[in-house]
């Protein structure tokens, strides 16, 4: 069959197609307004992927578009938590709530599992939705309008909540592990710091007893000086003994004077070791591995100072995890807010009349057609000169029908070409 055939069956068989198309249309109707309402309410959340209380956040400012998308994803699946339905269940009182109950459609639920089913109910009629911006819309249905809109703002309270909850909770445990680990890391650094102490008294008090071994003292100008005055006193001297005696008065003037000199040396041979040990025990241990002031134990001193070092690292890293995590667990707010509250809707999300009703108008022409064709297919009938060629052979040799019913045919239709040939040309 085909389409100039099933428009001729349409047309002949029009009453069964407008009963089919009539009464699926009715059904459709009665049904729509026999179903009970639904009202939807919707609140619109704004997520923001930054944090303004979080030091850790401070850090990285700027956040892929797959990490943002990703976190959306993550905020839309606690949303639609079975923690957060627990919640709002608790925080509206639902399972005490005859009218929350009759609106949910739980009126005949037994008391003991209450709050299993709510939660249940509430995470079936419950949507929530993101696209490309960082607004999440929730929609809460059931048949109170009233209730839908305090369950939707209820839904985006305990959002809120449970977002700060999960945030606080593990900061403030994460704080105290590092309080209790500041204590052997401090405790470790003093430690080290003590040796390495200990170990420069040391190398000052046996400074201060050689104190030509230091380096500093040795390459003096000064006391390069007072060696040098000191070598020719002492060469003077033993001339004085050859030439006057041990006795004479210029060779004990000259022994006084090499006195003089070798205290000299000695007292600022001391005070320049004392400043340059004192210089070592005052200097941190960068600039004691710097400058290369080590002396003799600069092995063991070496070891002492990367010690401190270590030390000193690990407590200042731990110290600074701990200022994160104190300020983040004590943090008041979340980077959720409420950009639109639910309110009560006035018409209906469910049932759609006018929806149900192109549908139904469309199913009634599917339908009808189908009725049309298969009463066609049942009991065909001849409606064209197409029909009669189709189911003989024979040529079709003239149409028999009123004048006006063979022009409307013609011009819509058009003879077949069989029929022209068929009949011959006038002359």
């Amino acid at each position: 069959m085909n389409l100039r055939q099933l428009l001729r069956a349409l047309r002949a068989r029009r009453r069964v197609f407008v009963v089919a198309l009539a009464s699926v249309v009715l059904a459709a109707t009665l049904a729509s307004l026999m179903m009970p309402k639904s009202y939807r309410a919707t609140v619109s959340l704004l997520v923001d992927t930054r944090d303004e209380q979080s030091l850790s956040d401070a850090l990285r400012p700027l956040v892929l578009p797959q990490e943002r998308m990703s976190y959306l994803q993550t905020q839309v699946d606690i949303l639609t938590s079975p923690k957060v339905a627990r919640a709002v269940a608790q925080e509206l009182r639902l399972a005490e709530s005859p009218g929350a109950l009759a609106a949910l459609g739980m009126r005949g639920a037994r008391s003991g599992r209450t709050e299993e089913l709510l939660v249940e109910v509430l995470r079936r009629n419950f949507k929530a939705e993101t696209s490309q911006s960082s607004v999440i819309q929730a929609s809460f249905t059931c048949a109170d309008p009233r209730w839908a809109a305090a369950i939707a703002n209820a839904y985006a309270k305990a959002y809120v909540d449970t977002m700060l909850e999960l945030r606080v909770a593990p900061t403030r445990k994460a704080a105290a592990w590092f309080d209790e680990q500041l204590k052997g890391l401090r405790a470790n650094l003093e430690d080290a710091q003590a040796k390495l102490a200990q170990a420069k008294l040391a190398v000052q008090a046996k400074a201060t007893q050689h104190p030509e071994s230091i380096p500093q003292v040795a390459d003096n100008a000064f006391v390069q000086q007072l060696k040098a005055e000191l070598l020719h006193g002492e060469e003077k001297l033993q001339e004085l003994a050859t030439q006057y005696g041990a006795n004479h008065p210029v060779y004990r003037r000259q022994v006084s004077e090499n006195q003089t000199l070798r205290t000299r040396l000695q007292t600022e041979m001391r005070k320049l070791a004392e400043g340059a040990a004192a210089a070592r025990v005052e200097a941190g241990p960068d600039d004691a591995l710097k400058t290369g002031r080590a002396g003799p134990q600069a092995p063991e001193e070496t070891v002492l100072v990367r010690n401190v070092q270590s030390a000193e690292r690990a407590y200042e890293t731990a110290m600074q995890r701990y200022v994160v995590s104190q300020v983040d667990s004590r943090a008041s707010q979340t980077n959720v807010e409420v950009l639109n509250p639910a309110v009560a809707p006035l018409k209906p999300y469910r049932p759609n009349i006018a929806l149900n009703i192109a549908l139904s108008l469309f199913t009634g022409v599917v339908l009808g057609g189908i009725l049309a064709a298969l009463l066609e297919m049942h009991d065909p009938r001849v409606r064209s000169p197409e029909d009669l060629q189709s189911a003989s052979p024979v040529p079709v040799l003239a149409v028999l029908g009123e004048e006006g019913k063979r022009k409307r045919a013609r011009l819509l239709l058009g003879p077949p070409a069989t029929v022209l040939r068929a009949l011959p040309r006038p002359q």
